[in-house]
């Protein structure tokens, strides 16, 4: 932070010093009097004194009346070399009007500069409302100059400005950060095993990554993995540590940082901005509550360029074609210089410096998941007398996953969640889970309890309602996506049913498995997708081989389109999902058993 002061009064002076050069510089190309030859006062003097002397002594030695038309000569001669005298104290009159000038501008230049590291130092916020193209007016010796903004950047976008401008909004921001509903779910971080750039890491923290941000002057991040596997739990967190850990870290990394989560398709609606930046501004407006709306975009770009803004792009492999095209981290252009994309494949971007696989986990570390999980959760008092029930429930959850014997995060999280619910209701009956799909309608089934509870009614077609808004944002990619909120009040009204927008409601508010895409005002959100990928791919799946049944003229009509859409590695989790589903609730609906050997084989898992 030292270095910024200095920074900013070398940038003053240099522009003092240009500012009072300019008009030198103008007087070597520009003549005194236009449109006539400039003459050297040295040589002219030079001149003047050598031809005077010479009269005078040829009158004195010769002492001779000159005739009379010698003499008229000598007068218009005289008279002629009047004006150059006059000449010579014009030329010192405009030299002392140009030395005036000079130190006028000097005493302005030297305000101004005293001005500016008044205000930088005390109140650097207010140096925003400098205009973003200033203009010295025109003078008797120069043009019109224009300074633009690679002069004005550093005076009116420098770091410590930027840093006072956060500070001001900096708890509203954090308040409502904190309040979005994907961030809040992942308020119990439990630490999750990783490949940093290759390396396994059994444990990522703050420290190891701050190393790479404290080195780079960019840091880009690509966390990979399959549905489940905690890649937005893990960008959450990171923001969570750059907004709680950043002040202490080393000088060259301590200031404040807005983290902004895009999950969402981005809907272009100005012309004279970028898609991705009339995004970022939309979602900054509305975490710093500000009633007047943020128009200086070059603002924006500097807190995104000066690593002052982390943004997050969440879902980047689900999103469309054209939202993917607006955010391309490799175009030269592309602003965001603190930048974490969270993708189900492995892209290939060669701007992201760094790259983290998230991993599936078995053994000691699935037993270190659960105990810590418990823990934070305020529920390890449940098992903590009697360990070798507790390493039991442990051991049944890699059944769950046959010959994989690995589990993700999300599935262990649903099991735990099952443990919790078996050992506070005491059901020591309850049947044991051995496969994906009774994991997640349990988790559902969960849910609904506690929501019938809040609501005080019943919701007996929870789970048929589920699977239908599950599949409507499914169909379309076959991958977990948005959804017309419409289309699913329409889907409902197909069934004889009026309560789609009721039923839209309760999952989004009670159960909280539905969350609606847009910001603020700026859109209707009329656009809805679960928060939880694999459980919208079970229920579709689900909802798939209900509907499906035993009709193979079906089920070849949607492996034909499944081979369609085959080498896109997105599709991977739903597959395997309606194979499980086969498998599992096949055999209640008479599925055709060609379905899940297909399946297998486009997926390699047969």
């Amino acid at each position: 932070m030292a270095k910024q002061p200095r920074q900013t009064l070398l940038a003053v002076l240099k522009i003092a010093l240009l500012s009072t050069s300019l008009p030198l510089i103008a007087t070597i190309f520009y003549p005194v009097y236009p449109g006539t030859k400039q003459v050297n006062s040295l040589v002219f003097a030079h001149k003047n004194v050598k031809s005077n002397p010479q009269t005078t002594v040829n009158l004195v030695q010769n002492n001779i009346s000159l005739p009379t038309e010698q003499t008229t000569q000598d007068n218009s001669k005289i008279e002629s070399e009047e004006p150059e005298s006059n000449w010579i104290e014009k030329e010192k009159s405009k030299i002392q009007e140009f030395l005036i000038e000079e130190l006028r501008w000097l005493i302005l230049i030297s305000i101004l500069m005293g001005l500016y590291l008044i205000v930088f130092i005390f109140h650097p916020r207010w140096l925003l409302m400098l205009p973003t193209e200033l203009k010295i007016p025109k003078t008797p010796i120069t043009p019109q100059i224009k300074l633009f903004g690679g002069i004005l950047g550093v005076l009116k976008y420098n770091p410590r400005v930027l840093d006072a401008w956060i500070q001001k909004y900096w708890a509203t921001f954090e308040k409502k950060f904190l309040e979005i509903s994907t961030i809040d779910e992942e308020k119990d971080y439990v630490s999750l095993p990783v490949e940093l750039n290759g390396i396994e890491v059994d444990e990522l923290t703050w420290e190891i990554l701050r190393k790479d941000y404290q080195r780079e002057k960019r840091i880009r991040l690509l966390i990979w993995g399959e549905g489940g596997s905690g890649k937005t739990t893990l960008a959450c967190q990171i923001a969570k540590w750059t907004m709680k850990k950043q002040l202490q870290s080393t000088k060259n990394s301590q200031h404040l940082i807005l983290p902004v989560l895009i999950e969402k398709e981005i809907d272009h609606t100005e012309d004279d901005i970028e898609p991705i930046m009339e995004t970022i501004v939309a979602k900054i407006q509305e975490l710093i509550d500000k009633e007047q709306i943020i128009r200086d975009e070059l603002l924006v770009e500097q807190l995104l360029r000066k690593r002052r803004i982390l943004l997050i792009i969440d879902r980047y492999s689900e999103m469309s074609p054209e939202t993917q095209a607006h955010i391309n981290p490799d175009a030269k252009d592309f602003p965001a210089n603190a930048l974490i994309v969270v993708s189900r494949i492995e892209e290939d971007f060669w701007s992201l410096d760094t790259k983290i696989k998230t991993l599936r986990f078995d053994g000691e570390k699935l037993v270190y998941f659960i105990k810590e999980y418990l823990k934070k959760h305020g529920k390890w008092h449940l098992f903590e007398a009697d360990q070798e029930d507790f390493l039991r429930e442990c051991a049944q959850i890699e059944g769950i996953f046959g010959k994989q014997k690995t589990v993700t995060p999300l599935l262990a999280r649903f099991y735990v969640e099952k443990m919790i619910n078996s050992k506070e209701n005491n059901l020591t009956l309850e049947g044991s889970l051995d496969n994906i799909p009774d994991l997640m309608l349990n988790y559902l089934q969960k849910l609904n309890g506690k929501g019938e509870i809040e609501t005080r009614s019943l919701y007996p077609t929870v789970t048929e309602d589920a699977q239908l808004i599950a599949w409507k944002c499914v169909e379309k990619n076959y991958r977990p996506s948005y959804t017309e909120r419409e289309k699913v009040v329409e889907a409902f009204e197909g069934l004889g049913r009026n309560d789609g927008t009721l039923c839209l409601e309760y999952f989004e508010k009670q159960l909280k498995i539905v969350h609606s895409i847009g910001y603020g005002e700026i859109q209707d959100r009329n656009q809805i997708r679960f928060t939880v990928e694999p459980l919208a791919e079970y229920l579709a799946a689900l909802y798939l081989v209900r509907e499906n049944k035993d009709d193979e003229e079906k089920w070849q009509e949607f492996l034909a389109k499944v081979e369609d859409k085959l080498g896109h590695e997105e599709i991977q989790g739903f597959l395997l999902a309606v194979r499980d589903c086969c498998l599992v609730k096949g055999g209640e609906v008479q599925v055709p058993s060609f379905v899940a050997d297909e399946i297998g084989k486009l997926t390699n898992s047969y």
